[in-house]
């Protein structure tokens, strides 16, 4: 009874104070739920989705002659593809001066210019032309993500005159006769190619903004990958996170013996009856179920409003109490090793942020991250916490976890073990 007594005095302790709170659960809570809101566009699916409209016009004063097809109509049909932004209005427009006019008076951001020489260039192997865009000045986004479409339109069209060069010349070696007729062939066989190589590189059936690696895999059909993509990120971002700060809470909870010491309560505690190895399993307890109410209360709040799935709840769970371990017996051997409470603050930061580094607490959701990077992660217990939730968040079984909560146990066995006899010979 004397044991839980102790704990709940430090307990009590902790959650009183409004640093160890904020440390505790609103830091790892605000800096997610910072990258979260950051991500909340494409989270919810939409892709553009806070870029302004904008409306485009597109002259084409193209003129081929009577029996060529009018390649500058290309553009339109290219810029009002329901696969295009949905923040890109396109209509067509007669002349120059009316895109200027409506430029000037702010009736459209932008506007493309196609020259009457387009056709003629295109079926012209010494001939070049420009396309010319107008836009508003005080526009920079939208125009620079039109530009971005037409160079990759203008690309296939240089590649179809490219085309119709060689195999103008090919055929024309074979005894060919090279007509207008066989051009436009030539340039419409390449222009559906590239157009369904365009689709598959850039469109596709389901558009993807990012592209990051599966964590956990679902028969049940989602909304969208680029929802699944978010999910994951935050997933994992949640998760060092949650790691860091489990740790970082060990530590300092940890530390209510060094205050303990200094102010004279723990000298006036050991002079009672009370056994010492008492006193500091009471404390230990403390530290331990410190760490595992702010894991609890973490992971619940991220569920609730990140949307993050902790896997199979059985395997979320073994992850969880080996993490409240390992990162429990860490903070008390490190806090063993100090001399004072002035010397913790530097240490424990500056430890937990050094391991965290190394066990790929914030590099978690880089993906291609290098293979030493990988190994050396090991050699921290927060890497082996982090390898567990990794597991856990790609819906690994309960069976396939206990390696590793295992590997757990007993790094926060060893910790508690090395701290507990450092503090005993300490107050011996």
């Amino acid at each position: 009874m004397k044991i839980i007594a102790i704990a709940l005095k430090d307990i009590k302790q902790s959650f009183r104070s409004l640093f160890a709170v904020g440390m505790m659960l609103g830091a790892p809570l605000l800096i997610t739920g910072l990258i979260y809101f950051a991500f909340s566009g494409l989270s919810s699916g939409k892709t553009g989705a806070d870029l302004p409209t904008m409306k485009v016009a597109v002259v084409n004063l193209d003129r081929p002659a009577e029996n060529q097809q009018n390649y500058g109509a290309l553009f339109i049909t290219f810029l009002k593809d329901k696969r295009m932004p949905g923040w890109l209005q396109v209509s067509e427009l007669s002349d120059e001066a009316t895109a200027r006019s409506e430029i000037d008076q702010q009736e459209i951001g932008a506007a493309v210019i196609v020259p009457e020489d387009f056709t003629h260039s295109i079926l012209s192997t010494n001939s070049t032309t420009n396309i010319t865009i107008l836009q508003d000045p005080t526009l920079t986004i939208g125009p620079a993500v039109l530009k971005d479409l037409l160079i990759q339109l203008t690309d296939g069209i240089n590649g179809g005159k490219i085309a119709v060069t060689v195999a103008s010349s090919r055929l024309a070696n074979n005894g060919v006769k090279v007509d207008s007729a066989v051009q436009q062939s030539i340039i419409q066989q390449y222009s559906t190619w590239y157009s369904n190589l365009s689709t598959d590189m850039h469109h596709g059936q389901e558009p993807e903004l990012i592209v990051l690696p599966a964590l956990r895999q679902s028969s049940t059909p989602t909304s969208g990958a680029g929802t699944n993509a978010v999910a994951n990120l935050m997933a994992q971002i949640m998760a060092g996170m949650l790691i860091f700060f489990a740790f970082f809470t060990g530590s300092y909870a940890a530390q209510s013996i060094l205050r303990e010491d200094e102010s004279g309560t723990l000298p006036r505690l050991f002079s009672t009856p009370t056994l010492r190895s008492t006193i500091l399993a009471g404390k230990l307890l403390a530290v331990f179920s410190i760490v595992f109410v702010q894991s609890i209360v973490l992971m619940t709040l991220s569920s609730i409003a990140f949307r993050v799935n902790w896997g199979e709840p059985l395997s979320a769970v073994l992850v969880m109490l080996g993490q409240v371990v390992a990162a429990s017996g860490f903070g008390i051997l490190l806090i063993s090793l100090v001399k004072n409470s002035r010397q913790a603050g530097a240490v424990v930061g500056g430890v937990i942020s050094g391991t965290g580094l190394l066990g790929g607490l914030f590099s978690a959701s880089v993906p291609n991250m290098p293979g030493f990077f990988n190994s050396i992660t090991h050699f921290t217990p927060q890497g082996w916490v982090m390898d567990g939730w990794k597991a856990a968040l790609a819906g690994s079984s309960a069976d396939q976890i206990i390696p590793t909560f295992i590997v757990l146990l007993l790094i926060g066995v060893i910790f508690f073990a090395a701290g507990s006899l450092v503090f005993r010979r300490r107050f011996a």
